[in-house]
């Protein structure tokens, strides 16, 4: 009985060591099918895209500050005949900026859906070719309902959903990075913090994306009892008033609707903690050294309030980054199924063709 529980929790350790695991492999399948040409248009048009939008808050905040210490020059100068601050400069920059985020937005958004057109239409030939292919055997041993599952769901998965989830991963993931690398830019005291919360960041989504993925499963496994059991009712309402079963379907309706209620709230209440738990840090660490900064240092208002602000928006960027990653890991098991059946042997066919 000892060796029989010593097996169980080493079985049970090794699936939780690959459930915590990212699927790299199947990342990486998905990559290489995207091209060579293409895979660096996507990066680089993300990166220039947030390069702007950060140049557009920096421009933004050096034109308030700009703005409001001319006013107070002219107030202290008491000069009535004195020019007033020429906005001029700054509108013009700021509409350039704006134009540029513009045409890269759309250009990112191209890259991504021709990213997941290309993956689909390779990855859906490969197999299919390699199914035509394949050996009376495989057919006998592996169930249709299985093949036509990784040529319908899973094919659509990657077609719609991973460039949708890699979209938002990639944006929220240079947002965060971006913020941060304004509020050190801002208060470089940050940087001496910024450290100890990246390990704590790094352990707190390593066990949330377990948790969140489980979680999201379970909510869609609860979700779909209730939405089978509506449509039955619905179809069938005649007979189970014939029946008087109006307060017996009525009572299951509501026990799967408890029950998928229960899931959602669990997976919301992560969710919130860990926005709430890991952005409340961030926030009180630089709104600190920007008051530190302002009273040892010339420090200016806009700059202040930039910082603040990506301060107050990283917690939202930072979950968003961590549930993305954790549709991705989910959505990615598509592309591992379909790579398993891509390593099928071909029939071994020495006749003629």
């Amino acid at each position: 009985e000892e060796v029989t529980e010593s097996d169980d929790e080493d079985n049970l350790s090794s699936v939780l060591h690959q459930r915590a695991k990212m699927p790299w492999r199947a990342c990486g399948k998905y990559l290489s099918a995207a091209g060579i040409l293409l895979l660096p248009l996507l990066v680089l048009s993300q990166l220039l895209k947030h390069t702007v939008m950060v140049a557009i808050d920096y421009c933004l905040a050096r034109w308030t500050s700009d703005a409001i210490s001319g006013k107070t020059e002219l107030e202290l100068k008491n000069c009535s005949h004195c020019e007033d601050f020429n906005h001029s400069p700054y509108s013009k920059v700021f509409s350039i900026l704006c134009c540029l985020g513009i045409v890269l937005c759309l250009v990112t958004s191209i890259a991504v859906e021709w990213t997941g057109l290309k993956v689909t239409k390779k990855l859906h030939s490969s197999l299919l070719n390699k199914i035509i292919l394949a050996p009376m055997r495989f057919f006998e041993t592996t169930p249709l309902g299985s093949i036509l599952n990784r040529f319908s769901a899973d094919c659509n998965t990657i077609d719609q959903h991973i460039p949708a989830t890699l979209e938002c991963l990639s944006r929220s993931t240079l947002l965060c990075v971006s913020a941060l690398a304004v509020i050190s830019y801002v208060t470089p005291m940050f940087l001496i913090a910024l450290v100890p919360l990246a390990i704590m960041c790094y352990f707190i989504q390593k066990y949330f994306r377990v948790a969140s993925r489980d979680l999201q499963q379970l909510d869609d496994s609860t979700q779909l009892p209730l939405l089978s059991h509506f449509s039955e009712t619905v179809e069938g309402l005649t007979t189970i008033r014939a029946f008087r079963y109006e307060a017996k379907f009525r009572q299951k309706l509501l026990e799967y609707t408890d029950s998928n209620n229960i899931a959602s709230l669990f997976l919301t209440a992560a969710n919130r903690w860990l926005e709430e738990y890991i952005g409340a840090c961030v926030v009180l660490i630089a709104a600190v050294t920007s008051i530190t900064s302002c009273l040892y240092s010339k420090l200016s208002s806009g700059l202040v309030g930039l910082g603040l602000t990506y301060a107050l928006m990283v917690s939202n960027y930072l979950n968003w980054m961590v549930r993305n990653l954790a549709d991705m890991e989910i959505q990615l098991g598509a592309v591992k199924r379909i790579n398993g059946l891509l390593k099928t042997e071909a029939e071994n066919y020495e006749g003629l063709l």
